[in-house]
C-alpha cells in the first residue's frame, strides 16, 4: 500500500487530473493506518499460532503419539518465546520426559547396532575360517573357495581369486556341476528360487567320467549378483540341468546355500565389489 498509493498519485498528477494536496495527505494517512492494522493482525496471528497454551497442547499431543522429535521442537519453542509464562514450568517438566525417552530410544538403537555388528563380525570370522586357498605360483593368483565345497556331486558353488590378500580386482566365479550315471550333454540351466525362475541361457559344459560315473560342469564369471543373493536366501532353490534329450533336477541343500553366503562374505571382506 505504501508504495502503490504514491505511485498512483504521481500518475494522476502527470495526467493533469491529480488530487489536491489534502486528498493526497489523507490517502497517505489511510495507508499508514492500514499498515498498522495489518501489523497488529499479524502479531495476533503469531500469538495465536505460537501462544504458550497452544504450543503446550500441541507438545502434549505429539508426546502422546510418541513423536518425540516434534514434542521437543514445540516445547523448546515455547520456552524460548514464553520463558515466564504459567505454562513454562509444565513445559520444562515435559521436556525432561521427552529427553529421557529420546535417550532411551537412542540407547536401544545403539545396543541393537552393536548386537548386529557383533553378529556380522562372528559371521565374517566363520566365513574366513571356512575358506581354503590354492595358489597358482606362475600367475601369482591365490584361489579361494569353501573348504567343504563338494567335489563329486551335484552342486552350485562360487569362488574367487586374490593377490596379496586382496580380491578387489577379481570377480566371483560360479561353478555348476551335474553328477550321475548317465550323460545329459547339458546345454542350459534353469534355476527356480522360490517363485522366480532364472534361465542361464546356452552354456558350454565340460565332461569327464570315471568308475561308471559321469560329471558335467561349467566354470564362469558371475555377472548377476542380485540373482545370486536370491539363491542364497530363498527358502527353496531347484536347479535343472537341461540336456539334449533329458534333464536332471536337484534341490540346492541348505549346506550349499550356507557355503555360498560364506564365500560371498569372505570375498567382500577381502575387497570384492559387486
Amino acid at each position: 500500500m505504501k508504495n502503490i498509493l504514491p505511485l498512483a498519485a504521481i500518475l494522476i498528477l502527470l495526467s493533469g487530473c491529480g488530487p489536491s494536496q489534502q486528498e493526497y495527505d489523507q490517502a497517505r494517512k489511510r495507508a499508514a493506518e492500514l499498515e498498522t492494522q495489518v501489523a497488529t493482525l499479524r502479531a495476533d496471528l503469531e500469538d495465536i499460532k505460537f501462544g504458550s497454551n497452544r504450543l503446550l497442547a500441541q507438545a502434549k499431543s505429539a508426546y502422546g503419539a510418541k513423536n518425540d522429535a516434534e514434542a521437543k521442537k514445540l516445547l523448546t519453542e515455547l520456552l524460548k518465546r514464553h520463558p515466564s509464562s504459567p505454562e513454562s514450568g509444565e513445559a520444562t517438566a515435559l521436556l525432561a520426559q521427552v529427553d529421557s525417552r529420546i535417550a532411551a530410544v537412542e540407547l536401544q538403537h545403539k545396543r541393537e547396532e552393536e548386537r548386529k555388528a557383533q553378529e556380522e563380525r562372528l559371521a565374517l570370522e566363520r566365513a574366513i575360517g571356512s575358506m581354503k586357498k590354492s595358489t597358482d605360483e606362475i600367475k601369482g593368483i591365490t584361489w579361494i573357495s569353501h573348504r567343504n565345497a563338494p567335489i563329486l556331486a551335484k552342486y552350485v558353488s562360487i569362488y574367487f581369486g586374490s593377490s596379496k590378500d586382496s580380491a578387489a580386482n577379481y570377480p566371483l566365479r560360479l561353478k555348476l556341476q551335474y553328477y550321475g550315471d548317465d550323460w545329459l550333454f547339458i546345454r542350459s540351466v534353469t534355476v527356480k528360487a522360490d517363485d522366480k525362475v532364472y534361465e542361464l541361457g546356452k552354456l558350454e559344459f565340460e565332461r569327464d567320467n570315471s568308475s561308471g560315473s559321469v560329471w558335467e560342469w561349467i566354470d564362469m564369471p558371475l555377472k548377476d549378483h542380485e540373482m545370486l543373493n536370491h539363491w542364497m536366501t530363498a527358502k527353496r532353490v531347484v536347479v535343472r540341468f537341461n540336456g539334449d534329450k533329458y534333464y536332471s533336477d536337484f534341490t540346492l541343500p541348505q549346506g550349499q546355500q550356507t557355503q555360498l553366503r560364506e564365500v560371498y562374505q569372505a570375498w567382500k571382506v577381502m575387497g570384492g565389489k559387486p
